[in-house]
């Protein structure tokens, strides 16, 4: 039998760092064509298996919500929100620098062929709930098809064979449908709303 060999262990952390890849990579449509994920069982990969079943990692949920979710074109978004600031001491000087980064990073997608529309949030604030509010121009949503977020207390919790459900997404409170919606996302957290519009 092979040994285990770079068998990571993510925790909550990774997954917001990778939810806010999603985002990002989804925002960059017009430029990055296609994404792939080198490893996806075992060898630093979101699923882990053992002689006794199949084990979902915390950065499993950003990459199955972007897969499940993320489809037709994705929506050029005004988003303003309060920033913290971030400093370059001690990272590359190539391209770190001192900066104000947005606590709510927010990117959508709109399928016009189902007629369903999704958007991803990552709140950066580790402190505190934000509050989201969505404007539509059009299409305006008429239903919540999925509301869920992933979480937690614990930034370094993550999930193993014996506490496989750990960190897992909740459900949220889901918001009522419309061209103005309020949704709180909790601290620390990435959130996916799926609409039908």
């Amino acid at each position: 039998f092979a040994p285990k060999l770079l068998e990571e262990e993510y925790n909550l952390e990774d997954a917001l760092l990778v939810g806010g890849f999603v985002n990002t990579l989804l925002r960059r449509s017009d430029r990055v064509r296609v994404g792939c994920l080198a490893q996806i069982v075992n060898v630093i990969a979101p699923l882990m298996t053992n002689d006794e079943g199949v084990l979902r990692q915390t950065i499993y949920y950003p990459y199955a919500w972007a897969l499940k979710y993320a489809k037709g074109r994705v929506l050029d978004l005004l988003v303003a929100s309060e920033t913290y600031p971030i400093r370059a001491d001690g990272l590359r000087a190539d391209f770190a620098r001192d900066d104000e980064v947005p606590f709510l990073d927010v990117t959508a997608t709109l399928d016009e062929k189902s007629g369903q529309a999704c958007v991803f949030i990552l709140n950066r604030d580790l402190d505190g709930e934000r509050e989201l509010v969505l404007d539509w121009l059009d299409p305006e949503p008429s239903r919540v098809l999925a509301c869920e977020t992933l979480t937690g207390p614990d930034l370094k919790a993550f999930n193993s064979f014996e506490n496989p459900r750990r960190v897992v997404p909740q459900a949220l409170d889901a918001p009522k449908p419309g061209r103005m919606m309020k949704l709180k996302v909790p601290a620390a957290s990435y959130t996916v709303l799926h609409l039908e519009v």
